[in-house]
């Protein structure tokens, strides 16, 4: 007998997700999905931390406050999640009220207490052909089973979706869920048309599943026209949205949540064993908003990505040229890029992983095979230098691994 008969079915699912370190030193690193450093308010943040403590005393460090007593050991600080909902309700119509609000520990969490909350063995899961690996893994962990809808410029192909769901209900199964990630979606960028948006609510008041509208990246919006999210179309109680002070502040905050009417909200609630969210943190980001420093915040940040934006698309053009196709994103900050079938991809991904340049490949989010070849370049956390010089290399490389006779 050995300890690998002893793990769990769910253990048995696939290694952990994570991404091995690179074997050298990463010069151009587009890979990770983090905020730009130079936005993070790191004197507002310093201040504040001081002033929660300072006011509040030893009870903030403890679980929750204690005016409010056991509900903040599930849900997460009350002032925070009256917080969020009333930004909710100013910029999305929707008003749930603190009890609409669950924190967690950076939205990765709520997606994992989502699955948990409404995915049974044998539930059907519907996302993005190319999607967020951790969401969709989260739901096959709980026995769910993933399908997918390909992705146009438009966002998620709402219009198959009839069929896919008549095709699931021919099988015996039931579609309990749909992940998506409508606003710059990752990892293709792309944002689901308003037509599109409508037609997802109504399939599901229509054949009654639920709907995990993904928005860690549409306050990130440096250009184009805002679109209204899946929430404040819904009018049934079955989307229910995720957000996070990860992408929008920090990473280091790890603050998240979950928003949707109450009754929505509640399974994810009972799926929660953690005992809350860091009451401390979650104390200094309620005064960062009381403040009037989000919104502002924002601004600078969405600024800092629509000219970090321009600079990697500009160079993608000078130095990728015929080599490369994208979209150029109007919010987030990724970009996708679609590799020529003239480049022999393999021998140029290798040539720039020895120098030192890194991104995340686009096999790491496919639902689907897909024999074209993508990347997902991130250019939000990196220098203005560095965007330059590293996708001016890449271009070199490629026009070295482009075949002869292409």
């Amino acid at each position: 007998m050995s300890i690998e008969t002893l793990r769990a079915k769910a253990s048995n699912t696939g290694p952990a997700l994570f991404f091995p370190d690179p074997e050298v030193p990463a010069i151009y690193n587009f890979d990770q999905g983090l905020a730009a450093p130079e936005t993070y308010p790191v004197a507002d943040l310093t201040r504040l931390a001081k002033k929660v403590l300072d006011g509040a005393g030893p009870s903030v460090l403890d679980y929750f406050d204690p005016d409010v007593g056991y509900e903040e050991l599930i849900f997460g600080y009350r002032g925070l999640r009256a917080r969020i909902a009333e930004r909710t309700k100013a910029m999305q119509g929707r008003d749930v009220g603190y009890d609409g609000v669950i924190l967690t520990s950076g939205s990765v969490q709520g997606l994992a207490l989502a699955m948990a909350g409404y995915i049974d063995p044998g539930d059907v899961v519907i996302a993005e052909a190319s999607s967020f690996p951790y969401a969709l893994r989260y739901a096959t962990m709980q026995g769910g089973e993933i399908r997918t809808l390909t992705i146009d410029d438009n966002g998620m192909v709402v219009e198959d979706l009839e069929a896919l769901i008549g095709q699931v209900k021919s099988e015996g199964k039931r579609v309990k869920l749909v992940y998506t990630i409508p606003t710059f979606q990752t990892p293709t960028g792309t944002e689901m048309s308003v037509a599109r948006r409508k037609m997802l609510v109504d399939a599901a008041k229509n054949h009654d599943f639920m709907i995990v509208e993904d928005a860690v990246y549409s306050d990130l919006r440096f250009a184009g026209e805002h679109l209204p999210s899946l929430l404040s179309l819904d009018d049934s109680g079955r989307v229910i949205q995720c957000g996070s002070f990860s992408k929008m502040v920090a990473p280091a905050l790890r603050m998240g949540w979950f928003i949707g009417s109450p009754k929505a909200i509640e399974p994810l609630a009972v799926m929660r064993q953690d005992l809350g969210v860091a009451q401390w943190i979650a104390r200094v980001m309620a005064e960062f908003m009381d403040e009037g420093l989000l919104e502002p915040h924002l601004a600078r940040a969405c600024a800092v990505y629509g000219r970090k934006a321009n600079i990697a698309a500009n160079a993608l053009r000078e130095h990728c040229g015929d080599f490369v196709r994208f979209q150029m994103p109007q919010g987030s900050f990724y970009i996708w890029v679609e590799i020529d079938d003239q480049v022999d991809w393999d021998a140029a991904a290798a040539r720039a992983a020895q120098e030192g340049i890194f991104f995340r490949p686009g096999e790491r989010f496919a639902g689907v095979k897909d024999n074209r070849k993508f990347l997902r370049l991130s250019y939000g956390h990196v220098s203005e230098e560095i965007i330059g010089d590293g996708i001016a290399r890449l271009g070199a490389i490629l026009r070295e691994c482009a075949r002869q006779d292409a």
